[in-house]
């Protein structure tokens, strides 16, 4: 009998509404990147369109990559 494998640790990153407030007061709607509780990155919603489809056309791209080895 085997042990099972214990899952590997990814880096990962977890999206929320967050209003971004400038130093000016202006706020600025959006999408906070968060690791653990520290904000990564904040998107307005037509950067994380963008960054959405960017990351659809990879994983598209990934898929059919892996799918072609597979029946090679």
């Amino acid at each position: 009998m085997t042990t099972p494998k214990a899952p590997i640790k990814r880096p990962w990153l977890l999206a929320k509404p967050v209003t971004w407030k400038a130093r000016d007061q202006i706020r600025i709607p959006g999408i906070g990147l968060f690791r653990r509780d520290a904000m990564q990155a904040h998107l307005t919603p037509d950067e994380a369109r963008a960054l959405a489809d960017r990351l659809h056309d990879m994983a598209d791209r990934v898929d059919s990559a892996t799918t072609s080895k597979e029946t090679n």
